[in-house]
């Protein structure tokens, strides 16, 4: 899913910080996102027909017929194996249906149609069984929580973990190492660089502690959180507690029982206003380092062949702490309004 041409992308992201952002694009992607509505889609169609362990691992829906695991394995294949031919063909199906989830269903009718024919469950009578009862919230509800949790487990939060050891490390290594501390910007009393980079440590390792007990939640109860479909097709089935299979077990999100026709965010807005904390405290940091450089407790190492300034060769700027700075600006804007809106 990385395969895009920095130099011809509209946003910093996709160019200038390609590099450093190429990590997310598995998570965070449009593509990245269709392919976890894929992934929703197909493991609900093989609860239904394979059931769980508390319904004695029986078909949830009558008349379907529990999936081989030849079948099963075919199934996953289709958001497994979603590259760049796929994207293609998702793409025109919701050129027509100018509605993202039914284009993610036709798009599994379609890899149906292209099952073999030993795969004898996997033929036209199982279209019926795509997005069977569900409301399109019920889908991306679970997709975007996934893409979320990935995306932090296994990006943001690994260089999240990295920064916080650097500073720790440089704490250790500095702490004997005497500095005139400064309060309303006036020399006050005598401090170690080693305690001051302590702070950081410190106050970062609070929000880590926070993100490692985020939950994401997830639900799948219909249009209007009521699990009325179900009940209409299969009214002897104890949806409640498939509901909670399905979420808990099977997409490894936390369930949550009670909503409208919407999950309702309340994770989302926990989960942004810590990483937006976490964002504040680093650019605090990157203030403060700045202002050790122009104060020369730190000397920056100049690059080879990197230019400071265009006019005057003797500068190096501390441009990176400056980059940080204004990105940390624009990520807790973001993240801020998120947090508001999406609770509303």
């Amino acid at each position: 899913l990385t395969d895009i041409s920095p130099a011809i992308a509209l946003t910093p992201l996709d160019g200038r910080y390609h590099k450093a952002t190429a990590p997310l694009v598995e998570y965070m992607s449009e593509p990245a996102l269709n392919r976890e509505r894929m992934r929703v889609e197909v493991e609900w169609m093989i609860l239904l027909a394979n059931g769980f362990e508390g319904n004695g691992n029986q078909p949830i829906v009558d008349g379907v017929k529990p999936f081989t695991e030849a079948e099963q394995t075919f199934l996953r294949a289709i958001p497994e194996d979603f590259g760049a031919e796929g994207i293609k063909q998702n793409a025109a199906h919701e050129a027509i249906t100018h509605h993202d989830v039914k284009a993610v269903e036709y798009y599994i009718d379609d890899q149906i149609d292209k099952a073999p024919t030993e795969l004898t469950n996997i033929n036209d009578e199982l279209k019926t069984l795509v997005h069977f009862a569900c409301t399109s919230e019920d889908i991306n509800n679970l997709a975007i929580a996934r893409c979320v949790k990935n995306a932090m487990e296994n990006v943001w939060t690994p260089e999240f973990e990295r920064i916080i050891d650097h500073l720790a490390s440089k704490a250790e290594e500095f702490k004997d190492m005497p500095l005139l501390s400064l309060t309303h910007g006036q020399p006050a009393t005598p401090t170690t660089l080693g305690k001051e980079l302590a702070v950081y440590v410190y106050r970062l390792n609070r929000q880590l502690k926070h993100l490692e007990n985020q939950e994401y939640l997830g639900k799948i109860n219909g249009a209007t959180g009521t699990f009325g479909a179900h009940l209409a097709a299969c009214p002897d089935v104890d949806w409640v507690a498939v509901s909670r299979e399905f979420v808990t077990n099977r997409m490894g999100l936390t369930w949550n029982p009670l909503t409208t026709q919407i999950e309702s965010h309340d994770w989302q807005a926990e989960l942004y206003s810590t990483v937006s904390h976490a964002n504040r405290i680093m650019h605090n940091l990157c203030v403060d380092v700045w202002m050790y450089i122009s104060r020369g407790v730190f000397a920056q190492v100049p690059v080879k062949g990197a230019t400071g300034s265009s006019t005057m060769p003797h500068k190096v700027n501390p441009i990176r702490f400056e980059n940080a700075e204004a990105n940390f600006e624009i990520s807790c804007s973001l993240l801020d309004t998120l947090s508001a809106t999406l609770v509303e």
